[in-house]
């Protein structure tokens, strides 16, 4: 199954797609899933043209700096 940025989870072909609820879906999360969902909305932010490039800037400093810090921790 995966998961789309709608919340809705596709099976194979010869199965129904199911909506599944973002509450569920938080009840896993990590620091690696909330980096990815931050990260995941800047993009989004950024493609609709809400971003300054300044904000776009920081943005991205930010998501590096903070998957630096995931990456060395799940090294440890």
């Amino acid at each position: 199954m995966q998961m789309t940025e709608q919340g809705v989870t596709k099976s194979p072909k010869n199965q129904e797609d199911k909506i599944v609820s973002p509450f569920e879906e938080i009840k896993g999360m990590n620091l690696v899933k909330a980096t990815n969902i931050l990260l995941s909305a800047a993009n989004a932010a950024q493609r609709s043209g809400a971003l300054s490039v300044r904000d776009a800037v920081l943005l991205a400093s930010a998501g590096e700096f903070i998957t630096e810090y995931v990456n060395t921790k799940t090294e440890e």
